[in-house]
């Protein structure tokens, strides 16, 4: 059971577990590993260039990485000045292991000391756009999967007007809202499966690059129908988790912490549980889709709706 003043509230069900990946420039990796050791313990090694690896801490693993496609090219020499020339506009990317909500706030505070350290987030610069990724475990049945699923259509832009994303992350194609017309179905004609939820969604979008990515839990629960659904994404790990794309990371803004994108997840499971909250909002919706109102006018009537209660 939570306290009232706890940053880091667990998600419903049974203790979840929840991986975690933070995009950051002004540090380099080596200097990411060396604070993160001395909050955490452990140490650390570079296992590949431009990849370091913190064994053993308070933590488990932790890997610290230049976060771009262009270091899977190799280690060759050319490849090399490039990614050190790009410094400051690619991201330097923690990925954590699954952690519990308790751990979370031991991660927050090693967010704190790499803010003291100098690290930057999404805001400092126009080329920047670095985000925070929360993995958060899957839990119930397959058709809980489906309302949160819905739930953040319904919900998404009520998340991206209240945390006001940023232009960068909104121009660039990696967080691109859900496509209308996949929250119309799962409004109206929800899939009772997961193998309906993967021909659905796949039929609107066969991206990742959402506020909310579904393919790796897909490919993890049900990989047949994964695999019909998404033949170009077949590469994708499958893991038992969302992976929650869309919040900033204001590494660099005091008063910012991890416990916002915490909050704003953790919302979309209350809706998602809440049924009464979830009629409103498909009533809200379907009235919604026959004016030509924008995004931004239905992101206030979703305010409205969730009120207070909901998150902070």
């Amino acid at each position: 059971m939570s306290r009232p003043d706890d940053p880091f509230p667990p998600l419903p069900g049974a203790e979840r577990l929840c991986g975690v990946e933070i995009e950051l420039a002004g540090l380099t990796e080596i200097e990411v590993a060396e604070i993160a050791c001395h909050r955490l313990g452990g140490g650390f090694e570079r296992s590949a260039p431009h990849v370091v690896v913190l064994h053993d801490s308070a933590l488990g693993d932790l890997r610290v990485e230049l976060d771009t496609a262009l270091r899977k090219l190799g280690g060759g020499r050319l490849v090399q000045q490039g990614l050190d020339a790009l410094r400051g506009l690619i991201p330097v990317e923690i990925v954590t292991d699954p952690l519990t909500p308790r751990a979370l706030a031991t991660l927050d505070a090693l967010r704190e000391d790499l803010r003291r350290a100098g690290a930057l987030g999404s805001r400092h610069g126009a080329l920047l756009g670095f985000g925070v990724h929360l993995n958060p475990a899957r839990s119930g049945d397959d058709m809980r999967v489906v309302r949160v699923a819905r739930a953040f259509g319904l919900a998404e832009d009520w998340l991206r007007t209240r945390r006001r994303i940023d232009i960068t992350r909104r121009i660039l194609p990696f967080v691109d809202p859900w496509p209308a017309p996949l929250t119309d179905d799962l409004v109206d004609a929800p899939p009772d499966t997961l193998a309906g939820l993967a021909r659905l969604y796949a039929r609107h979008t066969q991206s990742r690059n959402h506020g909310l990515d579904l393919l790796p839990l897909l490919r993890d629960a049900v990989p047949d129908a994964y695999e019909q659904a998404f033949p170009r994404a077949r590469t994708i790990g499958g893991r038992p988790a969302y992976h929650f794309r869309l919040p900033d990371c204001r590494i660099d803004e005091p008063g910012w912490s991890l416990a916002e994108p915490w909050a704003d997840w953790l919302a979309i499971e209350r809706v998602a549980d809440d049924s009464a909250m979830t009629d409103a909002l498909c009533a809200a919706w379907r009235e919604h889709r026959t004016t030509r109102e924008s995004r931004d006018d239905w992101a206030r009537q979703v305010g409205n709706i969730l009120g207070t209660g909901v998150a902070a």
